[in-house]
């Protein structure tokens, strides 16, 4: 939808503000083989539809600050996030293929029109330019991580919108660094409070807890 002026963004108040038209379809579950595959073919398609595509002020991965106050909510936060940055640095981000990121595209953000057989992708929001690997790493974790993913990783690489010896290089490195973002998220919430879309601080527990496991799995701390 535009505005009058024939935008489709306008700024409010210093905040870009834009309406978007519904997005007919189910969410996916991400709990069945078919669910895995429709959620790796649309996030391929997604990555080759926006090679090229570039936007204005586009945020650079990554966000972590090593230095946040936040992270010290618990003992461990801060060592298993640096250990984690300092994998994905060792990868050498500049070999691998960068693109606009989605950044968190769990089961329920991809919608199936059943009667067209059409799935898109929904829930995108501020533009941030990365390693394409961090979606792919951000929907297998959401499924159990890579060995529940099979099924997913392999629809992804039909797109070829990385090659197989990049997953296979930098995929683990790459989860990794997205439950050291899922660490840094409920560390923060935990810090101030925020009880947003959640009915107690027990949700932000078990959320940092499920970090706090995956992450003492890939790198042996606890």
């Amino acid at each position: 939808m535009t505005t009058r002026q024939g935008e489709i963004v306008a700024d409010v108040d210093g905040t870009p503000l834009a309406l978007l038209r519904w997005v007919d379809g189910e969410e996916l579950s991400g709990r069945t083989q078919e669910d895995q595959r429709l959620m790796g073919r649309t996030l391929g398609r997604v990555h080759r539809v926006l090679r090229g595509v570039s936007v204005t002020h586009a945020d650079r991965f990554h966000w972590l600050d090593l230095q946040a106050a936040h992270l010290v909510v618990r003992p461990w936060i801060r060592p298993s996030v640096a250990a984690a940055v300092a994998a994905y640095e060792a990868l050498d981000p500049s070999t691998l293929t960068w693109g606009l990121l989605h950044t968190d595209p769990a089961p329920e953000a991809f919608r199936l029109d059943r009667l067209s057989g059409t799935c898109g992708l929904i829930d995108w929001s501020v533009a941030v330019d990365g390693p394409l690997l961090y979606d792919l790493a951000s929907a297998a974790m959401y499924v159990g991580g890579p060995r529940h993913a099979e099924c997913l990783i392999e629809a992804y690489l039909t797109s070829r919108a990385v090659t197989r010896a990049e997953v296979e290089h930098g995929l683990s490195t790459m989860l990794r660094f997205r439950w050291a973002v899922q660490a840094d998220y409920f560390a923060r919430r935990l810090a101030v409070g925020d009880l947003t879309g959640i009915s107690g601080d027990e949700e932000n527990e078990n959320g940092l807890e499920d970090a706090r496991r995956w992450l003492s799995g890939s790198a042996g701390i606890g």
